[in-house]
């Protein structure tokens, strides 16, 4: 009998040292990455991945139940900042050859200091490889790149429950560094369909709306594949404009550290060194502004039709951001200036007069000269054209032929025929180039030739309407 006591003392030394053992000495180092698909980023969508969580292996089967908790409240990195630990779910998939995601009781946890409950188990457990399906909920968080890290611990609860190995272990969360604009920007125009943009003190601007997605602050530059605007038109024209594309600069709106840049074939930053930050959520829409002055506008486009240029679009992480190797986007797209075919016609003064009032009018004729009298602006070469709406000039019922005036050039204005005024349109200018509010002074007169038939007229007033045309009705 006391040897039989003896052995029982023995076995039972021996178990008890094993249990102390698990409890005070089986940790092992390990790392576990995940790293989370720049897709479920940008479309905000949950990602979903099982990891290994370790090895339960089984005491005296009691139906343990399994925990789950990390060693801090947030994932940290060095370069990056952190994110809550609680955006990591847990779930167990398996223990050895016992399948858990489908059975009841099994539970999701979100990681947390204080741990969480994710299976008792309703029979004996087997030892066996744990795997754990990890979600991590992106929705709710600004994703930076960089490698967050948190410690997890798998652990059995209860009276001779088994153990896990390792008691825990490292989780890193790698978030990849990218910056992601549309594959393509498409066509940027700027439409001139109106000339009081060649009058406004603003010039003529026009916005494209850029979505950039990333987890990188960064740089926007923009460049022209050439130095001029390719130039196309259905309209006549007397010579293609070689337009530069420095006429064109490009700015963000709402960006506090948006700069201006002139269009060149050499990458032009819009922003100073510090960039764009990463957005909430990862996405933001970058509004660029493309401007031109109005001197600019007058002395470049002035002919109707299409001036083009192609355009890249670059977007560079800042060099001091993480990841220490360069990401890049790129994108092409054009620009546009649309001139429409816009003509106007003003007469600065809406009377003319003509005074017979001495006999030395009538005998060396009548002129008047008018400064500035006709302003005109056409996007296209041009004729003027004069002509009267009625056959004669009249007082009541008394008559003026209207061969009598001749209206022409004021002394110093170039361009400008004289012609003898008729019903039928008669040609001032010929031809001439697209031209924005260019004045002529301009003289009217009854020379002496034409005096005569004025004699035996009663005194009075002789009125007609002139009409100044681009085409000849």
């Amino acid at each position: 009998m006391q040897r039989k006591k003896l052995h029982i003392k023995r076995n039972f030394a021996v178990y008890f040292l094993g249990l102390f053992s698990f409890y005070g000495h089986r940790t092992y180092a390990q790392t576990t990455s995940i790293t989370l698909p720049q897709s479920n980023i940008q479309t905000r969508s949950d990602y979903n991945t099982t990891i290994n969580a370790g090895t339960y292996t089984s005491v005296i089967t009691l139906l343990p139940s399994f925990s789950v908790k990390s060693t801090a409240a947030t994932f940290t990195s060095t370069t990056s900042g952190s994110f809550p630990a609680s955006v990591v779910h847990m779930k167990l998939s398996s223990i050895g050859s016992l399948v858990l995601l489908a059975l009841t009781g099994n539970n999701e946890v979100a990681l947390s200091t204080g741990g969480g409950l994710l299976y008792t188990a309703l029979a004996s457990v087997a030892s066996g490889a744990i795997t754990a399906n990890a979600r991590i909920a992106t929705a709710s968080q600004t994703w930076t790149a960089g490698v967050f890290t948190d410690g997890v611990s798998f652990y059995t609860q209860g009276i001779l429950a088994g153990s896990i190995s390792p008691t825990s272990y490292t989780l890193s969360i790698i978030i990849p560094g990218f910056i992601s604009p549309p594959s393509s920007i498409g066509t940027t125009s700027i439409a001139v369909n109106d000339l009081s943009f060649y009058r406004s003190a603003n010039g003529i601007s026009t916005n494209q709306i850029i979505p950039v997605s990333s987890t990188v602050p960064y740089v926007p530059s923009i460049r022209s594949s050439s130095a001029q605007f390719s130039f196309s038109t259905t309209f006549p024209n007397n010579a293609s404009p070689a337009s530069s594309v420095s006429t064109v600069s490009a700015s963000l709106s709402g960006v506090a550290t948006a700069t201006s840049a002139i269009l060149s074939t050499s990458d032009q930053t819009l922003t100073s060194a510090a960039g764009i930050a990463v957005p909430t959520n990862n996405s933001s829409s970058i509004t660029h502004t493309y401007a031109i002055s109005t001197a600019l506008l007058k002395s470049n486009f002035i002919q109707a039709g299409t001036y083009t240029v192609p355009l890249t679009y670059t977007w560079n992480k800042l060099s001091s951001a993480y990841p220490t190797t360069p990401v890049q986007a790129q994108a092409s797209g054009s620009l546009n200036v649309v001139v429409s075919d816009l003509g106007e016609i003003i007469a600065n003064q809406q009377s003319v007069n003509l005074p017979f009032t001495t006999t030395s009018n009538y005998v060396n004729g009548v002129s008047t000269n008018m400064p500035t009298h006709i302003k005109l602006s056409k996007t296209t070469p041009y004729n003027l054209y004069v002509r009267a709406t009625s056959s004669s000039f009249t007082s009541g019922v008394n008559s003026i032929p209207l061969s009598v005036l001749r209206i022409g050039p004021m002394a110093g204005q170039t361009g400008v025929n004289t012609v003898t005024l008729s019903t039928t349109a008669q040609q001032l200018i010929q031809n001439a180039d697209p031209v924005i509010d260019r004045t002529l002074d301009m003289q009217y007169s009854i020379p002496a030739s034409q005096t005569s038939n004025l004699l035996g007229k009663p005194a009075g007033t002789y009125t007609a309407d002139i009409i100044y045309s681009f085409v000849a009705p």
